[in-house]
């Protein structure tokens, strides 16, 4: 069921109704099949296009993304300019972002406006914000009156701030009102949307006083003002604040919505709990892939383009991998005596590596999820210390049983075992001290920290190695 596209008012709140389509309760969960897809490509291929569009039409702007986004480009590309202007706008902000820029790519300038039109200022701003910027401004012209001002005001706003997010659609009433006033209002403003379920209280001045939720305003007594039965305990967000620090408090607070002001302290947007949960789902699929040197949407990106994304971490990965090398280069006198070191030297290494990387990733959330803090860090480098120290101490003696086992040479056993202990402890300091270190400097500790990682641990493992074999058995 198609969304209410009729243009609100700045001032009134706008929830999303996700209308699912009347099908049986599992169909509703499992959304498209395979049967409507191999409907929508046969279609496609055999150029029935009526029959296309009478698959397209039945389905809501949910099930539409769903099935856009599992098309090739080719066939993405084709569908949309085979549905035209009755391709549904809501689907955009359905959609993937890499597959809705590759949509909006392929589209000329007049589909491009129409569809911003029809779309809230926050999803027209979110289209609008990876364009360039004489694309932008030539859309930003034909928008209609009020979406132009909204849209420009937000695009004034940091990227990925609370400004950027916020939507101008919302509720808002003076905290002098009655409640009879209030019931009044909201009887007889026309221009209110379809669902809200709270409303903001402002004083003279638009600086947001409270908010009152419509249930509990429907029990009030006529008489009663505003100010008196309003929920005070509010925080209201700078515009400037960074979405994840956003996403944070929504998470620590249970906030359903939240106040965004200007510098002036007034009420200009609202941010609502269904924006926090694609930047919670966004935040975290960036980390996981940045840590791996991938980038989400990878899945529906041509080949080439990732190749040339990934090429980079790569690049930066065979640096770190050329460091240890030349460590082991240092040590190919003692390698070429005994040939058993160049046997167990990877071994340290890997151990290394697998241990720093289980540090990292704890680490690495814990930032971004605001859990390390200035009062816990030390207690946290000191808990990694150990747990690296009980690793190493146990898997010090299994490979030291282990090296006995194949080589039966004491000395050898010796010298691994110091190594997997001093590589282990070592590697779970790095873990902690790298993403804190990359933090404090400002950079993004989810996308340097693995490569670093992997030069301690390879370089360090072995460096350590290969220097106590060289001490003890020459």
């Amino acid at each position: 069921m198609k969304k209410n596209l009729k243009k609100h008012r700045p001032g009134s709140q706008l929830n999303k109704k996700h209308n699912l389509p009347k099908k049986s309760h599992q169909e509703q969960f499992l959304g498209i099949g395979p049967k409507i897809i191999n409907s929508i490509l046969i279609g496609l291929h055999e150029e029935d296009y009526i029959h296309v569009r009478k698959i397209a039409d039945g389905l809501d702007e949910y099930e539409l993304a769903s099935l856009l986004e599992s098309l090739s480009i080719h066939d993405r590309q084709k569908l949309v300019e085979v549905l035209g202007n009755r391709l549904n706008p809501e689907v955009f902000p359905e959609l993937n972002d890499v597959v809705q820029e590759q949509i909006i790519d392929s589209m000329d300038e007049k589909q491009i406006v129409h569809i911003v039109n029809e779309l809230d200022s926050d999803d027209a701003v979110e289209i609008l914000e990876h364009m360039d910027d004489d694309e932008q401004k030539k859309i930003i012209r034909q928008l209609s009156p009020e979406l132009k001002v909204q849209v420009q005001s937000s695009l004034s706003y940091p990227e990925d701030s609370a400004g950027r997010i916020m939507e101008r659609q919302f509720v808002s009433m003076p905290d002098d009102w009655t409640v009879k006033e209030a019931k009044k209002f909201l009887l007889n403003d026309e221009n209110l949307p379809d669902e809200f379920y709270t409303v903001f209280l402002t004083d003279e001045k638009m600086r947001p006083t409270g908010e009152i939720t419509l249930d509990k305003l429907l029990r009030a007594k006529a008489s009663e003002k505003l100010s008196d039965i309003m929920d005070g305990e509010i925080v209201p967000l700078s515009v400037d604040t960074d979405q994840e620090e956003v996403a944070h408090m929504f998470r620590e607070y249970g906030w359903k919505s939240a106040e965004v002001v200007d510098a002036n302290g007034r009420l200009i947007g609202v941010i609502n709990l269904d924006s926090i949960v694609d930047i919670i789902h966004e935040e975290a699929s960036e980390d996981i892939m940045l840590l791996s040197g991938a980038e989400e949407g990878d899945v529906y990106k041509s080949p080439f383009s990732i190749f040339r994304s990934r090429s980079v971490w790569l690049i930066t990965n065979l640096f770190a991998t050329i460091l240890a090398s030349s460590v082991v280069k240092g040590f190919q006198d003692i390698i070429a005596q005994l040939s058993v070191l160049a046997v167990l030297m990877p071994i340290v290494a890997s151990m290394g590596g697998t241990t720093g990387n289980q540090t990292l990733a704890v680490v690495v959330r814990a930032i971004a999820t605001k859990e390390l803090t200035s009062q816990n860090t030390l207690r946290m480098i000191l808990k990694e210390f150990l747990v690296g120290l009980m690793n190493g101490m146990l898997f010090a003696g299994l490979i030291a049983l282990v090296t006995w086992f194949l080589f039966h040479n004491e000395t050898i056993c010796l010298i691994i075992a110091l190594a997997m202990l001093c590589n282990l402890t070592l590697a779970s300091l790095a873990g902690i001290l790298i993403p804190l270190i990359l933090n404090k400097c400002k950079a993004d500790p989810a996308i340097s920290s693995g490569v670093f990682l992997i030069a301690c641990t390879d370089s360090g493992g072995y460096f350590v190695f290969l220097g106590l074999a060289k001490l003890l058995l020459f």
